[in-house]
Formats: structure tokens, sequence, C-alpha cells
């Protein structure tokens, strides 16, 4: 009776223009079969959280922290912008702030953190961001820890970028997700503050070149029109 509830309710939010981010269930975004896994169209493959924390190893032992920080970032950046191009895509939203809310619950349905919205501001008429979110259990946290051991400074990279290109794609004016505090340097939780640039101000400077993707959005609006001729 509870699933009848909840896909009804689901039913009349989409066809009212009505969704929220609560509203999303894990078992209705992913598509399973034999060989193939996927996001309304686009595939998806698992990943296992030690194989990563070994490949993150290999390329922090390879090509050093910062390179490392960057690539890490830019791949979690294209990851939110298409993440948010499907959500986009494939759903009506009550609201520019539920569709930045769906950022947050695909981290938690997709195994990668609980995060919790600690504070949400937009001022969609004059590109204005500012968000708090909190990061319980990070996976990526623990790869660091797991092959790398505790960090002196934030390690989310990944999900840093993720939020970032979410809410950039969203609000489709640049926004940049800073971690003040992180697991992998021994905090209970993680915490990443974004805003858009101009509200950051010189604040932003020392993190502008981790996120270097100018071509991530084209990239991601290219791959969007060929799943909606599909």
């Amino acid at each position: 009776m509870l699933v009848f509830h909840i896909e009804r309710d689901l039913f009349q939010n989409e066809r009212k223009g009505l969704m929220r981010a609560q509203d999303l269930r894990l078992n209705e975004l992913v598509d399973f079969s034999e060989g193939w896994l996927g996001l309304h169209g686009r595939r998806l493959v698992l990943h296992d959280i030690h194989a990563f924390a070994q490949f993150r190893k290999d390329v922090l032992d390879m090509v050093g922290l910062d390179a490392t920080r960057r690539m890490f970032t830019r791949f979690g950046y294209f990851w939110g912008q298409a993440d948010a191009a499907a959500m986009q895509r494939i759903f009506q939203w009550d609201s520019l702030e539920e569709l930045i809310k769906t950022g947050p619950r695909l981290h938690t349905l997709q195994g990668v953190a609980k995060t919790l919205i600690k504070s949400l501001s937009i001022d969609q008429a004059h590109k204005r961001f500012a968000m708090e979110v909190i990061w319980h259990d990070s996976g990526e946290a623990e790869e660091h820890i797991i092959e790398i051991g505790r960090s002196k400074a934030p390690a989310c990279w990944m999900l840093t970028g993720y939020a970032s290109g979410f809410a950039t794609f969203c609000l489709q004016t640049q926004v940049l997700f800073v971690e003040r505090t992180c697991m992998a340097s021994g905090h209970k939780a993680c915490l990443a503050v974004g805003k858009d640039l101009e509200s950051w101000g010189a604040e932003i400077k020392p993190y502008l070149d981790f996120f270097q993707a100018d071509k991530i959005s084209n990239k991601v609006l290219f791959l969007t029109r060929e799943l909606k001729k599909k």
C-alpha cells in the first residue's frame, strides 16, 4: 500500500509539474537489465570503493597532489553537470530550488554520502547562490583514508566538483563549492560551502585552477541533445 501511495504521488506530481527532490527513488531512476545499468538512457557502471581508492593512490603517485585534485574535481564537475542535465530532461520540477536540492539527494541515493542541506539561498534574478551541505560517511573520504591515509586538507575533490557542476548547470552561472571540514582530515563529517563566483570574491582564487572546465558544459549539452533523440 505504501508503494502504491508513493507511485501515485509521484505520478500526480509529475503531471502537475511539481516534482520535488524528496520524491526521487533509486528504483524509479535506474534501469536494471542483464549487462546494462542506466539512468534513463545514460549508461552507468558500478565500481568497488577499494578499487577506486587504489586508482586514486596510483594517480597521486604518478602526477602529484595538485594534478590529481584537478583531475578528480573535473571528473566530479562533469558528473554533476551530467546528472543535473538528466534531472532537467526527465522531470518537471516544482522550482529551481527543488531541482538544485536534487544534487544532494542523488548523492544519498547513489551511496556517495548521506547528504544534508544545512542552508540554501537562491536569487535567480541576480544569479546569486549560497549553499552549505554536510556529507556524512563520505565514500570519497573513505577511499582517501584506505590507500593514502589521513589528509592535512579536505580531500572530497569529486564531491565538491559534483556539487559545483550540478549547481552551475541548474543556475546557468558559475557556482563553486569549497570543502571546509573533511572526514579524511579527522573531522566527524564533511562540510562544503557553495557560492556564485561574484559572491566568493578573492577568496575563491586559490581554488579556480581545479575547476578549469569550460568545455565540460558544452559536452554535457551535446550529450543531452543526443539522448533526447533516442
